[in-house]
């Protein structure tokens, strides 16, 4: 049988696309894109700056004009638009830290996907040794937990500022967000809606990270950092208006995400609403693409899943909401939202 035109190429680009992703990690790694927004250079410049060899260094750099993060010119080199927002330290959109964690944390587990799918199980132990759950094994190092911090922060900046246009927060007063990392969501919440006083309930060894990135915008007076556990209702504050739940219930099996709903629904005024942030599975879970690359991430990681509109509001139903409905977005979340009877 013979393979339709382009076929081959589609699966060797498949099988040697990691080659894109290191070639860029290293790129940062060796901090090529910082010292080239400096200005122009050629690989014997910056080989000598950066204390790498110039011939080797030529030959990544070449990969990455063809990658299109780069240009050249005369032999000289310098950063693309695109690259000097988002791979240069120092900028506000600065990717790094999704990049150190990608390549240090996620890299890694993907290693053991195959066993994973085998056990069906996640490979932190084998990644980290014997200690569960992955916060757990990250939080033993507190730099590769700060990088883990600022990984996730990098990709919820964005996801954050598309939710915080999308609901609308006006008829609200408090805000907890649970298990909220580093405060992205809290922060693009209280810039965008002033009537809105914001609480981060995180694990205490997250805590004074988020408060430092909160520090660095000009609503810290109105988003506070609280130490607490979704499991433990009594450490879930009653009373607030609005509960949102970004990238938790993916991590956990099903007990235990709705036992985090029925949590959130207990410390919930009388209809106020909860709204649940994942990116939604088709309902015959074979897309989009990314949620599904997106769940065999969890698979490796948490032990965790992504799910479908159907099944969350099932849960969420069981949880005692009402009026539960749901809001597609572009990026990396959507929205599935209820109110407290």
């Amino acid at each position: 049988m013979r393979d339709k035109p382009g076929g081959l190429e589609r699966i060797q680009g498949l099988m040697t696309g990691f080659w894109n992703s290191k070639a860029l990690f290293t790129g940062v790694e060796l901090g090529l894109f910082d010292e080239l927004a400096k200005g122009l250079a050629s690989a014997e410049i910056l080989g000598y700056r950066l204390k790498l060899n110039p011939n080797s260094l030529e030959r990544l750099m070449n990969a990455l004009v063809a990658l299109e993060l780069l240009s050249k010119t005369d032999g000289r080199y310098k950063n693309t638009e695109e690259t000097e927002s988002y791979l240069v330290r120092g900028k506000p959109s600065y990717l790094g830290g999704q990049v150190e964690h990608l390549s240090q944390l996620h890299w890694r587990l993907w290693q053991y996907l195959p066993e994973a799918v085998r056990e069906n199980s996640p490979r932190v132990q084998q990644v980290f040794g014997p200690v569960l759950p992955i916060l757990e094994a990250v939080s033993a190092d507190p730099q590769r937990l700060r990088a883990f911090v600022q990984g996730i922060h990098n990709m919820n900046v964005p996801a954050a500022e598309e939710i915080v246009n999308a609901f609308d927060f006006s008829q609200f007063e408090r805000l907890i967000d649970v298990g909220g990392g580093s405060g992205a969501l809290a922060i693009a919440a209280a810039t965008k809606w002033p009537n809105l006083e914001c609480l981060v309930l995180e694990l205490p060894a997250v805590c004074d990270i988020a408060q430092e990135h909160i520090q660095q915008y000009p609503v810290s007076d109105r988003v506070k950092v609280q130490p607490g556990d979704f499991f433990a209702k009594e450490t879930i504050p009653i009373n607030a208006d609005i509960i949102v739940l970004g990238w938790v219930l993916r991590d956990w099996p099903a007990y235990e995400s709705q036992l985090i709903l029925k949590n959130c629904y207990h410390a919930l005024k009388p209809r106020g609403v909860i709204l649940v942030c994942e990116k939604l599975l088709d309902e015959n879970r074979t897309g989009p693409l990314q949620t599904t690359l997106m769940d065999l991430q969890a698979l490796v990681s948490t032990g965790g899943q992504e799910r479908t509109w159907k099944e969350y509001e099932s849960w969420m139903e069981s949880a005692g909401f009402i009026d539960i409905d749901v809001k597609i977005l572009m990026g990396n979340r959507d929205i599935i939202f209820g109110y407290k009877h």
